[in-house]
């Protein structure tokens, strides 16, 4: 178990954690999701990627809701 007050969290799993709040608020400000969203592991994994890629959060979601053409 890990205790955060003990232990704080490494310093990637902060950055991944706000890329993926950045990656909500593009993504819901223009209308690619709506409250309530639930994230799932499969798409946490998929946005990690992108997020460890190096894409800012609007990438991530331009290429996530993308239309595959």
């Amino acid at each position: 178990m890990h205790d955060d007050a003990l232990n704080p969290l490494p310093q990637e799993v902060i950055e991944l954690r706000a890329w993926l709040s950045d990656w909500y608020d593009h993504a819901f400000a223009v209308g690619y999701v709506h409250p309530p969203f639930t994230l799932d592991e499969a798409t946490a994994d998929r946005l990690e990627g992108y997020f460890k890629a190096g894409l800012t959060p609007a990438e991530g979601a331009i290429l996530y809701f993308g239309v595959v053409h």
